[in-house]
């Protein structure tokens, strides 16, 4: 019993539960900075993150990890921080995405071996918001920056709509897919999908069946 509340303990302070590898995704409101908003990625959670991954590959480097991810989105830097860690585990991961994977956190969901939607839950990209204060070059280069980054985004996605089995895209060409991901972005902004239009679209491989068991199978 004692056991049993440890790693319940540290499940919930860490976001770790080695003994059934799996790691959640959350941000945490800090105490001395309270905050209406639903806290993103930030530095914190990217930096636990890329821990409890070395935690769960150095304990086991052949056994797949599931990753809980509940986020709102967030930093660009941080969360690419995140994407990379997923993307390059050498253990097959899961991402199993409550609530919405929107802005940044649907990058995120991009790395998994396995992208999984909640059936309620809700995927949005959009350009993201920016700014910058300061001399003129300095906010200039920052506007430059932001532009390729807006590219390394929009190349995640297209792969992901292209490569994926299932997605309608499939068979269209990458610069027309690029097209439709910027008309859709001017015009909504931000655009929202339904978990079953992500999966379609091939943001997504599947919708969570309720099956626990087959969920983290390769």
């Amino acid at each position: 019993m004692a056991e049993n509340k440890t790693e319940i303990a540290t499940f919930h302070q860490y976001n770790i539960d080695v003994k059934n590898r799996e790691i959640l995704i959350s941000g945490e409101e800090s105490m001395s900075e309270p905050c209406n908003d639903e806290p993103g990625v930030d530095h914190i959670l990217s930096a636990r993150l890329i821990r409890n991954i070395r935690i769960l590959v150095n304990e086991n480097d052949k056994a797949p990890i599931l990753i809980h991810m509940k986020t709102c989105g967030g930093d660009w830097n941080e969360g690419m921080a995140v994407y990379d860690a997923v993307k390059t585990c050498p253990v097959y991961v899961t991402i199993l995405n409550y609530t919405h994977a929107r802005s940044m956190s649907s990058l995120i969901l991009q790395a998994a071996d396995n992208r999984v939607m909640m059936p309620n839950s809700e995927f949005m990209f959009h350009h993201g918001e920016y700014g910058q204060e300061g001399e003129f070059i300095t906010v200039m280069n920052t506007v430059e920056w932001y532009k390729r980054t807006m590219d390394t985004m929009c190349n995640i996605y297209v792969d992901a709509m292209k490569s994926t089995k299932h997605s309608k895209w499939r068979k269209i060409t990458k610069p027309k897919i690029r097209v439709w991901l910027d008309d859709q972005m001017d015009k909504k902004n931000d655009v929202y999908l339904s978990a079953q239009e992500a999966v379609d679209n091939g943001f997504a491989d599947s919708i969570f069946d309720g099956n626990w068991n087959k969920l983290i199978g390769n």
